[in-house]
């Protein structure tokens, strides 16, 4: 039997580990509920969470700089483990339940920027946008599998269960990042701080890396504001479609931004990182303008299908061009900023999405989020216009 290469290894341990946090993080509000809460606070352990994934990201980088990724792997493994049999002794006591997912949010930010710096690592320089794309599509997988897997143990064991939905998958992700090797991953070289510091902050003034920071903050904005808020609201309240029905467009709607973070990163190693972050905000643009006047299953699914296939261009792409426009010392800082952009745009995306669908309508407030998209494009084709340049002015000298 043939053994299996170690970013399989990864890949495999990213499905296991994400679709844990997605089951958890569909039984959370049902949690909320059962122990007593309004409908209006069942949300709370998801902000929770996002404040957590803000935080870790920033960190995160900072620590991967002197740490090697496979040790931060191992501890967001071994501490999510940790929280979920903590959490289980005080069932009953909200404070630690909340407490909890402030700590899921840290391990779930720091085990993707651990393992995108992983895949990056053990890339060639032309396969780097393919094992990113990779990565990411395994990501996408945990979070198309995670509800269904989370559905499943809440009817098993009630709302309840959801630190069982937690830990397994995380204790299995646990044994395969060791069977990859994560406890022998070593840092070729450490750098020194100040000489960090001092390419980091050069690196936070260039406009192209800005730019494609604001690119996945805002694929992420959307990402998260569409599928969970604006487009279910819009087929059960506007189109009277069934809660069954919406359920899965959505589902399908992550499986083609998964095809697209996989196909993005195939494109990143064909065209420039930052063709594809144009191209994945730029197809969204008109896919807003006509959401809102979807109203059977095909009129409401096209639009949105190939808005998420746009956002998983924009995030491999955004990725993989903060990669590579870091230095060597300071990669882990470039993917923490670029993540913790992931993480804002998450947080926000469906606070914003959902007052601008109350206070405009549906067809108007997605016309706004499209006019939103327009400006992130012109902005970010300016920005990242400074790379082009360079890169024609390189190839010129060459």
């Amino acid at each position: 039997m043939k053994k299996l290469s170690p970013l399989t290894l990864y890949v495999l341990a990213a499905v296991s580990q994400t679709s844990g946090s997605s089951g958890a993080a569909m039984l959370g509000p049902f949690f909320m509920k059962a122990h007593g809460y309004s409908i209006a606070l069942a949300g709370i352990p998801l902000v929770a969470n996002g404040i957590g994934r803000v935080c870790s990201d920033l960190m995160s980088g900072v620590v991967a700089t002197y740490l090697s990724p496979g040790a931060l792997l191992i501890a967001a493994t071994a501490i999510g483990i940790m929280t979920s049999v903590t959490g289980y002794l005080f069932l009953d006591h909200m404070p630690v339940f909340v407490g909890a997912w402030i700590v899921f949010g840290v391990t779930e930010a720091m085990f993707a920027l651990a393992l995108r710096k992983v895949g990056f690592d053990q890339a060639a320089p032309d396969r780097q946008g393919r094992v990113q794309g990779q990565m990411a599509s395994a990501l996408g997988v945990g979070f198309t599998l995670g509800p269904l897997l989370g559905g499943f143990v809440g009817n098993w064991l009630g709302p309840d269960g959801v630190y069982f939905v937690y830990a397994v998958p995380q204790s299995l992700a646990f044994i395969i990042i060791l069977v990859a090797g994560a406890h022998r991953y070593r840092r070729a070289t450490r750098p020194a701080a100040g000489t960090v510091w001092r390419e980091a902050a050069v690196l936070l003034k260039k406009p192209p890396f800005l730019a494609s920071c604001l690119a996945i903050c805002q694929c992420f904005f959307f990402l998260t504001g569409v599928t969970r808020v604006a487009f279910p609201f819009l087929a059960t309240n506007y189109r009277g479609i069934t809660l069954d029905a919406v359920g899965t467009l959505v589902s399908i709607s992550r499986m083609t931004d998964t095809v697209g973070r996989y196909t993005g990163g195939w494109l990143c190693d064909r065209i420039r990182p930052s063709q594809v972050i144009l191209l994945g905000v730029a197809i969204g643009v008109p896919m807003f303008a006509v959401q809102g006047y979807g109203a059977g299953y095909l009129t409401l699914l096209i639009p949105l299908v190939i808005m998420t296939t746009g956002f998983g261009f924009t995030n491999v792409g955004a990725t993989t061009f903060a990669l590579q426009s870091a230095t060597a010392g300071t990669k882990e800082i470039a993917l923490g900023v670029s993540r913790a952009s992931t993480s804002i745009g998450q947080t926000l995306g469906p606070l914003v999405c959902g007052a601008l669908i109350e206070k405009l309508g549906y067809e108007r407030g997605f016309q706004a989020m499209g006019v939103i998209s327009l400006v992130v494009v012109c902005v970010v084709w300016l920005g990242l216009s400074r790379e082009r340049s360079r890169h024609s002015l390189d190839s010129g000298g060459a």
